[in-house]
């Protein structure tokens, strides 16, 4: 209980730094945006690889990856049917099937897997799952169900290709490949690749803390 307590207490402060650091105007008017850039497109790819290229794989292929891809299929697939009988259309269906089987497995669960759980590949098979199943298919019908009627037609390569532009799905894939074909990466590219890595954590926690700077009372100055 104790370790719990002072994982979240890490996360705590570190997005109480965050929330006084916009407080302040440390970083100008688009500091969030800056520092959820570097996660999402440098830092957190880079933990990724580092976490998928050491991982254990007979722990990452266990059963806790075949019950999170059932579990957040089954919760889209229930939001489809009831999406169906109310007749919520195609497009409102798609985004309430991804918003009910989707988890903050990123901002939030990267630093609740490393800080509380002690294991940051825990998040792994969700992100997986998410980035590789659910999201291609569901943006997918998006893009067929919002695509204007005289707009050229997607091909099915085109479908298939597009969750390997996100950079986190490159990074944990390509740590991934590497591990299960046991393919040696030297220190001196390594190394770098664990200290950029680094900076994830403490940039989406800061960044979530900017964010709350700006909404923590979401209702002020509607009376004023």
């Amino acid at each position: 209980m104790t370790g719990v307590l002072e994982g979240f207490s890490v996360i705590a402060l570190i997005i109480l730094v965050g929330f006084i650091m916009q407080r302040v105007g440390l970083l100008g008017d688009r500091g969030r945006e800056m520092l959820n850039k570097l996660a999402f497109n440098v830092a957190t790819p880079a933990l990724l690889f580092g976490l998928m290229f050491s991982v254990d794989l007979n722990v990452l292929f266990s059963g806790q990856f075949l019950v999170t891809a059932i579990g957040m299929v089954v919760m889209a697939a229930v939001f489809v049917v009831i999406a169906i009988i109310f007749r919520w259309g195609i497009g409102n269906s798609a985004v309430g099937a991804l918003a009910s089987s989707f988890v903050n497995s990123g901002n939030l669960g990267i630093p609740i897997a490393v800080y509380v759980l002690g294991d940051g590949t825990l998040v792994a098979p969700v992100m997986l799952v998410q980035q590789l199943i659910l999201a291609p298919v569901m943006l997918s019908v998006l893009d067929i169900a919002g695509r204007d009627p005289q707009a050229p037609k997607l091909r099915w390569w085109q479908m298939l290709y597009r969750p390997f532009t996100n950079p986190v799905v490159i990074g944990a894939l390509s740590g991934l490949l590497l591990n299960i074909f046991s393919v040696p990466v030297p220190n001196f590219l390594l190394d770098p690749i664990e200290l950029v890595g680094g900076i994830s954590v403490p940039a989406v926690l800061m960044a979530f803390g900017m964010s709350l700077h700006d909404n923590a009372m979401p209702m002020r100055g509607k009376n004023r």
